[in-house]
Order: C-alpha cells, then sequence, then structure tokens
C-alpha cells in the first residue's frame, strides 16, 4: 500500500531521471547547431543582451558543454532535494488529514495553540484545520540535512528509530543536501560531492565522462530513494491508519 504522495514523488523523479540523461547528450555539434539555428529566429534582434555569450557560443562550444553539465548538476541537484523535502511535509498533511490523533499530537508536539483570531476569520473549520496541518509539518520537517529532518519525521510519526539509520541510502543524500546548501548560500563555482572517502569535484569546464560519473550515481540514488521513501509511506499508512477521511 503506498499514497498519492509516493506516486507524485516517483512522477516527479521519472522526470529528473531523463533530464540527466537527455543532458549528457548534448556535444558541441549541438551546440554550435543551436547556435546558428538562434542566430535565425525572428525574435533574434530583440535579445541582443545574449549577443556576447552567444558569439562564445559559436567560437568556443566545448566551453558551453561544459557549463551546460554544470548547471544541469545544480538543476537536478535542488529538484532532488526540494522534491524529497516537499514528499516529507505532504505525507506528513496527508497522514494527520486521515488521523486526527495524528493531528492531535502535532499540536501538542509543536506546541501550537489555536490562534484567537482563526476563530474569527475561519468560518469553515476544515480550513481552519488544514491551515495547522500545514504548519505542523513545516516544522517537523526542518533541518539543515536530509537525516536531521527524516530525524524528526521518524519521531513524530512514532515509527521504529532504525529507519532513519539506512547508511546507503541517507549518507548520500546528505552529501547531496550539503551541495544544494553550497548552490543556495554560497557564490561558488566548484560544487564536491563526498561519498565514503572519494571526493568528486563538478565545474563548468567538467568533461563528459564526469558528467556522466555524476547522472550513474544521481540515477542510482534516485532508485534507491524511491525504494526507501516507498517503505516508509507504508510504514506509516500501517502506523496512521484512515480514521477520519472528511478532509482528503
Amino acid at each position: 500500500m503506498q499514497s498519492a504522495c509516493t506516486a507524485r514523488l516517483i512522477s516527479t523523479f521519472s522526470g529528473l531521471k531523463l533530464y540527466a540523461v537527455l543532458n549528457g547528450q548534448i556535444d558541441e555539434q549541438h551546440c554550435l547547431e543551436w547556435g546558428n539555428k538562434i542566430s535565425k529566429a525572428h525574435y533574434f534582434k530583440d535579445i541582443q543582451s545574449i549577443y556576447p555569450i552567444h558569439q562564445r557560443l559559436l567560437n568556443e562550444p566545448a566551453f558551453i558543454v561544459g557549463d551546460i553539465y554544470y548547471n544541469s548538476i545544480k538543476i537536478l541537484v535542488v529538484n532532488f532535494t526540494s522534491t524529497i523535502e516537499f514528499f516529507l511535509k505532504d505525507t506528513m498533511r496527508l497522514y494527520m488529514m486521515c488521523n486526527f490523533s495524528l493531528f492531535r499530537k502535532g499540536l501538542n508536539d509543536a506546541k501550537i495553540s489555536i490562534a484567537p483570531n482563526d476563530i474569527i476569520d475561519y468560518d469553515d473549520v476544515n480550513e481552519l484545520r488544514l491551515k495547522y496541518i500545514k504548519n505542523i509539518a513545516n516544522i517537523m520537517s526542518t533541518g539543515e540535512l536530509w537525516s536531521n529532518k527524516l530525524r524528526k519525521y521518524i519521531s513524530f510519526l512514532n515509527l521504529p528509530k532504525d529507519l532513519g539509520k539506512n547508511a546507503v541510502v541517507n549518507l548520500k543524500i546528505d552529501s547531496i543536501w550539503k551541495m544544494r546548501n553550497d548552490i543556495a548560500h554560497q557564490n561558488i563555482k566548484k560544487l564536491f560531492l563526498y561519498i565514503d572517502k572519494d571526493e568528486f569535484i563538478y565545474d563548468s569546464n567538467m568533461s563528459h565522462e564526469n558528467y556522466i560519473q555524476f547522472i550513474l550515481f544521481f540515477i542510482n540514488l534516485i532508485d534507491d530513494t524511491i525504494k526507501f521513501l516507498t517503505e516508509l509511506d507504508k510504514d506509516s499508512l500501517e502506523r496512521w491508519p484512515v480514521t477520519t477521511p472528511s478532509l482528503v
């Protein structure tokens, strides 16, 4: 048994895997072809601010290829981490909507009291409940790294603590999360991925082999993550079965 949250997760991840592979097909010849095609586009005269980089595309397609690979990795990292972070919030919201016992636990654990104005401003009690369910899900998914978020999630749902000790998946996700933090908070020109005791460096000068190395790791991690989170969703649904379907 799995929820619609897992189906959404798998659908998003399928698109990410395809995006990663498609960008791995780009080479210098593609860049030259696209550069010439852009030159003939009817809107080319209206985008003069790109002329310098467009000219570099035509003169140095190898540089642009490396830049595309590097930007592809950044996009993949950000989308991967935001997808699994949303999964935590999405599933918690669903479980609380379906089981008010968990909702009550969330109010207590998050130390949330109903604001007096909300009693006046909300005519529909279900809308009021949904507001606080969303607030609880946000609070219960905080943490700098994935492992911190997952630990809080498991504790809130009263799941076995050993679920958070899947080192094969979680340490790798934490490595990706550190890359995400570097992308979001630092003006850096290189990304570092640490797996076990190995260090991998990615920048705009990366080769096709470097990019393929990353996407093979990335796709395998997605597959492992789907398997892990599907089991997590199943265990959570068993722990918190549907008792109050009125909000679903």
